[in-house]
């Protein structure tokens, strides 16, 4: 006579089964921990700078918004990119921007657009608030350039500024104008890079503002018939 295990006997053989494969998965998933190459810890970076001065300047009763700055596709992503040649690019592999490039800008440049006083109010792409002049920008180069001699930080945005009050389309484009700056390293390494860049987008920071302030001034002044 044929004897089939009972219900117990195979749940007792179902749960030896599975604690064996339990033990044998914890034991491989320590040898893997304990064996090959060390884990090395990523460090993030920021840009960071003393917010430009902006003294002798009136302040405007304007509102501002910003649009969401795009980033061409070479630099759209966190990596801190180096190129050695006009051809090629490539990246550090345990340094990394803390954030996309494009927004990093973006919120350097408005952060110094709210700091200068210069505006009655600057908005943030996140607020619901509409602004009576907006900015767009585009990161056409975000890079660490290494020639034989140097080092030097790149950066080129495009800007541009466009008036929301008027109805027409086509006279609604205050200007559109590309900011360039390169700077020296003075330390050869991705926080050197960090730093350099940093000045570089102080300069820049600077002439936007002033730049887009000059705009709005005299486009006010046309509106009111002030000379």
């Amino acid at each position: 006579m044929i004897k089939f295990p009972t219900q117990i006997q195979c749940q007792k053989k179902s749960i030896r089964i599975l604690c064996l494969m339990m033990i044998a998965l914890s034991l491989i998933i320590m040898g893997c921990a304990g064996s090959g190459k060390p884990q090395y810890e990523v460090e993030n970076y920021l840009l960071n700078y003393t917010a430009p001065s902006f003294d002798k300047l009136d302040k405007l009763n304007a509102s501002i918004k910003f649009d969401r700055f795009s980033i061409a596709a070479a630099y759209n992503s966190p990596n801190m990119v180096f190129r050695n040649d006009p051809y090629s690019l490539d990246s550090f592999n345990y340094s990394r921007w803390a954030v996309n490039p494009a927004d990093m800008i973006a919120d350097n440049l408005l952060r110094d657009m709210r700091g200068s006083g210069l505006f009655g109010a600057v908005f943030s792409r996140y607020e619901t608030d509409e602004g009576q002049f907006v900015i767009s920008g585009n990161v056409e180069e975000f890079f660490l350039r290494m020639d034989k001699k140097n080092k030097t930080a790149v950066i080129s945005i495009a800007i541009s500024l466009r008036d929301e009050r008027e109805k027409e389309t086509g006279e609604r484009m205050m200007f559109q104008k590309e900011y360039v700056r390169e700077e020296l390293l003075q330390e050869s390494s991705p926080r050197g890079y960090c730093e350099a860049a940093s000045q570089a987008m102080r300069i820049i920071s600077e002439q936007i503002t002033r730049d887009v302030h000059a705009k709005i001034k005299a486009s006010v002044q046309s509106a009111t018939g002030k000379p």
